[in-house]
């Protein structure tokens, strides 16, 4: 792991993602200032040597580089907005969460003003690559500004792509999540039809798992389909926002999304019978729901 001894960093957003990302950074040695609505996960985190702050722009003040992994467009402009009354010209700002090119060209507006710079890094994986460092990171910004950062994303994650200048990381991401979140429909589909012609539940997933059909996704998910063990690394209502999210986007530039638009009501139908929390491949189940009072 690179060596961070001499970096005094900020993370802002020590969720479900954050955490163990923040983690990475402390292991690899650098001097982490940490701030989130959770006082519980910044205690977790000054347990294991972070320096635990008491806002944004306590963390911008501190950090030569600062971090922020937050849920949604206006969280991001409050963080933003904050970090940009303490953040010197020299120093960056680099956000991985998931939002719209129209908020984050905001933010890029807030921090020019400040004579710093400022990264799109929104990331694709799961809890269990954020703590490996599997992550696929997807980047656009000033290109000094990702030279500079390149050693302490290479901590965060197994590769970087940078994708432009200015929002193209956004869409990208945006992009990514539509078929992540298209996948678990269309693998119940394909379950649903092997099921009828009388193949086995786990015969099924090692067959997809292994074929043309097979994906990375796909392999993070055979055990926890397997088992049907629900526990979220991504759950349901996540995956519904970043969906809403991308369908806003495509409205507003005229892209035609039935398919996500309908992956989207699966989610629904989820949410709707309190399973939100779930992760999201709970929906390959879907099929299951409708075959319920038709069994062979």
């Amino acid at each position: 792991m690179t060596d961070l001894r001499d970096q005094t960093l900020g993370w802002i957003g020590a969720g479900r993602m954050g955490t163990p990302l923040c983690r990475r950074l402390l292991a690899a040695g650098a001097i982490l200032h940490v701030t989130d609505p959770d006082h519980a996960r910044v205690s977790a985190l000054a347990a294991a040597g972070a320096h635990p702050a008491a806002t944004a722009a306590a963390v911008a003040e501190q950090a030569s580089v600062t971090f922020s992994m937050v849920p949604n467009d206006l969280a991001l402009l409050a963080v933003a907005q904050d970090v940009a009354r303490t953040i010197r010209p020299g120093r960056v700002f680099v956000d991985l969460s998931t939002v719209s090119p129209a908020a984050s060209a905001r933010v890029a507006e807030l921090i020019a003003e400040r004579g710093a710079d400022y990264l799109r890094c929104p990331v694709s994986g799961s809890t269990a690559t954020a703590e490996s460092g599997a992550l696929t990171l997807f980047l656009s910004g000033p290109g000094a500004a990702m030279d500079r950062c390149a050693p302490l994303l290479a901590v965060l994650g197994r590769e970087t792509l940078r994708c432009g200048a200015a929002e193209e990381a956004r869409a990208v991401k945006l992009m990514v999540n539509l078929v992540v979140a298209l996948t678990p429909a269309v693998i119940g589909e394909a379950l649903a039809f092997g099921g009828r012609l009388g193949l086995e539940w786990d015969g099924m997933l090692d067959a997809l798992s292994r074929s043309v059909a097979g994906s990375p996704l796909l392999a993070y998910k055979v055990d926890m389909l397997k088992a049907r063990d629900w526990t979220p690394a991504a759950d349901i209502d996540l995956v519904a926002k970043d969906v809403d999210l991308a369908l806003s986007v495509g409205q507003r530039e005229g892209a035609p999304m039935p398919l996500s638009a309908l992956a989207r009501q699966f989610a629904a139908a989820y949410q709707a019978s309190g399973e939100g929390g779930l992760d999201f491949f709970r929906v390959a189940t879907w099929p299951e729901r409708l075959l319920a009072n038709n069994p062979r």
